[in-house]
């Protein structure tokens, strides 16, 4: 919902401190008042930041978990190209997608949330479900095409050699880097092979002597965790979107405010 690490942990939180110090006779259906005090936080938090998002220095894009920091339902799709395609949403499309897709709420039961009619629940999930189901694809990636990924991941990772990589990059893909304003990072995303391989080679042969490269998991998708030789910071998340022809989109996360909650 929110995007943020930290915030949403906050929020789960505070709301489990009013549930656990609830009197019983208060909550009739404990399922419903923790779905609707963790959505209005989450709802009031976004109306909160909407400005501040709208002034954002380049592109905005989700924080990045590390696939073994949480325990997460199977059903909860949180690859990091489903992240930001809900960001298209507005924040109670979200909210009714969310509530419906992954804990199977019924329209009676989101009506009752969000003090609405059965109708008008059902029409703000189909909404969301058209603005985002054009851009919404499952695949299986086939074990050639795995190993070659692996490979070229582990040479770009120990070498800082990202020819292999770059190989694999398909002719429209596009590229996202969020500085925040505070680090360096291309304003506008990119798009086409030859220009993000560009900006990846100057990345690269600038910061090639000052940080250590490893894979990870990010967000369910393979990533290099960038982390600063001196100090062994972490710098840089770039995560990597696949399909069934190549590496379709990359994302770079290096505003440090949001690398706060994976630093060790």
């Amino acid at each position: 919902m929110t995007g943020e690490v930290m915030v949403s942990e906050d929020i789960v939180q505070e709301t489990f401190l009013k549930w656990m110090n609830r009197s019983e006779e208060m909550i009739q259906d404990d399922k419903a008042y923790l779905a609707k005090s963790v959505i209005n936080a989450s709802l009031n938090h976004l109306a909160k930041v909407k400005r501040e998002r709208e002034a954002y220095k380049g592109p905005w894009l989700p924080e990045p978990i590390l696939a073994d920091s949480y325990a997460i339902d199977a059903k909860l799709d949180i690859s990091y190209g489903f992240m930001l395609l809900l960001e298209k949403l507005a924040p109670l499309e979200r909210a009714v997608f969310v509530l419906k897709e992954s804990f199977d709420f019924d329209y009676a039961e989101l009506a009752q949330l969000f003090d609405t009619t059965e109708a008008n629940g059902r029409q703000l999930y189909h909404r969301a479900k058209e603005k985002i189901s054009g851009a919404r694809r499952r695949f299986t990636i086939d074990p050639p095409q795995q190993q070659l990924l692996l490979e070229a991941f582990a040479q770009a990772s120990e070498t800082g050699n990202i020819d292999v990589l770059i190989q694999l990059f398909k002719s429209d893909i596009e590229l996202y880097s969020d500085g925040g304003g505070k680090v360096i990072a291309a304003l506008k995303p990119l798009f086409g092979s030859a220009i993000a391989a560009q900006f990846m080679r100057s990345i690269v042969s600038q910061q090639r002597d000052l940080l250590d490269a490893r894979p990870a998991l990010v967000n369910g998708e393979l990533a290099i965790l960038f982390t600063q030789k001196d100090n062994q910071m972490l710098n840089t998340v770039m995560i990597i979107e696949l399909d069934e022809a190549g590496i379709s989109r990359i994302y770079f996360v290096r505003n440090p405010d949001k690398l706060v909650h994976m630093q060790n």
